[in-house]
């Protein structure tokens, strides 16, 4: 037997970073770049020995909506966390943020765009956290876009559900917003050129290898993505959620 030891070198972050802050209606988006020291050895010695699932919309969970193929990685990849938090505690106005004691979730998604996926999963979409993280792993077309909802203005649901929580009045809000609940299971191409015409884009990060983008998880947002882009190799990239649990965040607050 064979064991797949990790060394943590594969996940140290670099001590110099650039980074960026956009705003966007009163929220920031955290740009930073050259994150990893070693992104290669991650990608080798990591995401390449990851078991890969496709994740289908017709298993049940509609939280696990993706257009294409997952994995959790089950490693404590601390520093990144702790760059996260003190990013956040930096860039924004949640200073309560306690970098040392943080924990986030990560996975890996990989997306062809040649393929065919429902129609609901390459809409804008929000995520059950509080913070949501983004690190590319190569260098490609698209990137990750933000949206406003064009009949209501709003880039996020913030003040729509309960906090850090998707309920049932999320996902009738949902429905209500997309206008298309009797065809969100169509089978389309994996192009956001196809997002209803219900949206509006409202800033656009590109992919770029070893770049990492921080967000308030309750922001509208999707991954761009347009045919013969990834026909051949599919698109790459971790995301990370920081969630209400590692933040001591009442989940059921009104």
């Amino acid at each position: 037997m064979h064991l797949n030891i990790i060394n943590e070198e594969t996940h140290r972050v670099n001590d110099d970073i650039n980074y960026e802050v956009t705003n966007l209606d009163s929220h920031r988006i955290i740009t930073i770049d050259n994150v990893l020291k070693n992104p290669h050895d991650f990608i080798s010695e990591v995401v390449e020995k990851l078991p890969m699932e496709y994740n289908e919309l017709m298993k049940g969970d509609p939280d696990e909506i993706f257009p294409g193929y997952q994995s959790n990685i089950h490693l404590d990849l601390e520093e990144v966390s702790k760059l996260s938090a003190h990013m956040i505690q930096k860039c924004t106005e949640f200073k309560h943020i306690e970098p040392d004691f943080i924990k986030a979730r990560y996975q890996i998604n990989a997306m062809f765009s040649d393929r065919k996926v429902p129609r609901i999963s390459i809409q804008p979409h929000v995520d059950p956290a509080v913070f949501a993280m983004v690190l590319y792993l190569h260098d490609g077309e698209g990137g990750t876009s933000f949206f406003t909802h064009k009949s209501t203005g709003l880039t996020n649901t913030e003040n729509i559900y309960k906090p850090f929580k998707r309920t049932e009045s999320y996902w009738n809000y949902k429905e209500w917003c997309y206008e298309f609940s009797s065809k969100a299971t169509d089978m389309i191409d994996n192009s956001t050129m196809l997002i209803d015409d219900v949206w509006e884009e409202q800033h656009h990060v590109k992919m770029k290898f070893n770049r990492m983008i921080i967000y308030p998880s309750f922001m509208w947002h999707t991954a761009v993505m347009k045919n013969g882009w990834y026909k051949d190799k599919p698109r790459v990239s971790m995301s990370g959620f920081i969630h209400p649990d590692s933040l001591n965040l009442d989940v059921n607050a009104e």
